[in-house]
């Protein structure tokens, strides 16, 4: 089978040579409808579910080999793709067949005082390098979201997770080909160099943007080293106020939620906020249920376990007077990720709003909803969470952009 699986140092050789074959899908890409690309989704969704057995058995492996190596509990989790975690992704890929990505219609349009007919038109931002750590969903995720959203991709996972991402891609490959697409619209790089990754960060003449999925350090480092713009976000981690105007069992089951479906996740919940008015009667209830899933609470959390990022069974509680101590305390350690309040008082509600600068903010629900198919963006790249161009899930429109049409009769300007 033939395959687009490249080294780094082969794909920054030569450009002209190199970069032919990721250009040349770029432009069938282009021109493909909305039908070719749903054909892809469909091939690529039977290909997974066929050789599920091979993706498992890689994937075992992989997890074998981190856990000698000594990964924590949370990097496994994220690590581990079981057969719940392959027909999620068949799922997604459903899921993504009933969205439009709206590539070549007209955003606005409007006519000019000299006749010119001017058009603001959807397009595809051009060619977009993933780099994520664990994950192993992410391979199909991103492939699926930039075929349907006409992009090129190059994936660049970690070494930790080769052989699973290996298997999907090689169903990547096979529906690609059945599909008639390019091989070149998506690139995977086996190379766990970090020199000549850093050089392709400096390419901004072949990769229009960057996306890194992944622990702090790693995100940090190539937020720091890339000449490219970068979608990403360096740290998650939520906190939940819980008002004393809350329905406290909805604020137990949203708390529990949060915490224990995902713990490993960027948008679980770390330290939940309690007005001092509720806490006699809210923190044993709470305690409880959390002790009885297994969650450890921390008794006397210092300023640092405020500042960290759990992604395990461990939570803080910080009781405060009211609700400006509550919004100051979020917003001085926020990561800007997901922020959460569960309240009944209309006022409260509208104050926190208005206040909590995040990507997403979960009203009385649990921000693990924070996620590209939840929001039914049928997946995601990753979270942004900073301010240009796109934040919270990334899916199909956040992979577009624009360019202006305009149409004329002969108009020049005086």
């Amino acid at each position: 089978m033939e395959k687009a699986k490249i080294l780094l140092s082969e794909l920054l050789g030569n450009y002209m040579s190199n970069f032919a074959h990721i250009h040349k899908a770029a432009s069938q890409l282009r021109r493909l409808s909305e039908k070719q690309k749903n054909q892809f989704l469909k091939h690529l969704a039977e290909e997974i579910s066929s050789k599920k057995n091979e993706i498992l058995s890689a994937n075992e492996k992989d997890v074998s080999e981190a856990e000698k190596k000594g990964w924590d509990k949370a990097f496994l989790h994220r690590l581990t793709l079981d057969e719940k975690g392959v027909d999620a992704i068949v799922k997604r890929l459903s899921a993504m067949e009933t969205l439009t990505s709206d590539l070549g219609k007209a955003i606005e349009e409007r006519k000019l005082p000299n006749g010119v007919i001017l058009k603001k038109i959807r397009v595809p931002l051009g060619t977009i390098l993933i780099i994520y750590e664990a994950r192993p969903e992410v391979t199909i995720d991103v492939a699926s979201l930039c075929i349907k959203s006409g992009n090129c991709v190059v994936l660049k996972g970690g070494s930790e997770a080769l052989r699973t991402n290996s298997a999907l891609y090689n169903c990547i490959v096979s529906a690609l080909k059945k599909s008639g697409i390019e091989k070149g619209a998506v690139t995977f790089i086996e190379s766990t160099e970090r020199k000549e990754l850093y050089s392709l960060l400096k390419r901004s003449d072949v990769i229009d943007l960057v996306i890194a999925r992944g622990g702090y350090k790693m995100v940090a480092d190539v937020m720091n080293r890339s000449n490219i713009p970068v979608l990403a976000h360096a740290a998650g981690g939520a906190r939940i106020y819980v008002d004393k105007s809350a329905d406290l069992e909805k604020a137990i089951n949203i708390v529990v939620n949060a915490k224990i479906t995902k713990p490993a996740a960027c948008n679980s919940v770390d330290t939940v906020v309690i007005h001092k008015d509720i806490a006699s009667t809210f923190v044993p209830k709470l305690t409880a249920k959390l002790k009885e899933k297994g969650v450890t609470i921390i008794e006397k959390p210092k300023e640092k376990d405020f500042e960290k990022e759990f992604l395990d069974l461990v939570i803080c509680f910080k009781i405060v007077a009211d609700v400006d101590e509550a919004l100051a305390f979020i917003q001085k350690y926020s990561k800007k990720h997901s922020e959460g309040i569960v309240a009944e008082d209309k006022n409260v509600i509208d104050t926190y709003t208005k206040t909590i600068d995040a990507a997403a903010l979960f009203i009385n629900c649990s921000p693990r909803l924070h996620d590209g198919f939840e929001f039914g963006l049928g997946a995601e790249m990753g979270i942004a969470t900073g301010k240009l161009h796109a934040r919270g899930p990334v899916g199909l429109i956040e992979l577009t952009t624009y360019k202006w049409e305009a149409y004329g009769d002969g108009q020049v300007r005086a």
